[in-house]
């Protein structure tokens, strides 16, 4: 089952870059950042990760502004985690992940360059105990003209 899991997860993630090319392509851009979280330690504490932009990725013009932005999550536990993508500060505004990934394009028209940060919750250990990690992956395609 976990193999299997990996196995679609990998085809999902070959399908986002090739969208990836085809969107920069048609004008817009995009930027991709692959982060792993703290330990997890405690229910209902949240873990906040940042991403922004890095040195290695396009040139982010100030003016840039978000056309879409895709996030997913991905660790191994039985635990429940509730998991929001957020731009800006943990506040928001904020949508939630439902199972492992999101896109969305309810921070259209905010600034490309962020920070969007993925906002991790343990609802419930499972079988599982802390700490926990979670790797976590943002996409945002801007428009950067």
């Amino acid at each position: 089952m976990k193999h299997a899991r990996r196995v679609l997860r990998g085809a999902i993630a070959a399908t986002l870059i090739l969208a990836a090319g085809a969107v920069w392509a048609g004008g817009d851009q995009a930027w991709t950042l692959d982060r792993v979280s703290q330990g997890l330690q405690a229910l209902g504490r949240a873990v906040a990760v940042r991403y922004e932009p890095g040195p290695r990725g396009p040139e982010v013009p100030a003016a840039a502004r978000i056309t879409r932005v895709y996030a997913s999550r991905d660790f191994e536990s039985s635990a429940q985690v509730a998991t929001f993508l957020c731009w800006g500060t943990e506040q928001g505004p904020c949508v939630p992940l439902r199972g492992h990934s999101v896109e969305t394009h309810a921070f259209d028209g905010r600034a490309a360059h962020g920070p969007l940060l993925l906002v991790h919750r343990v609802d419930g250990w499972g079988a599982d105990h802390p700490p926990l990690f979670v790797r976590g992956t943002v996409t945002v395609w801007f428009d950067g003209r």
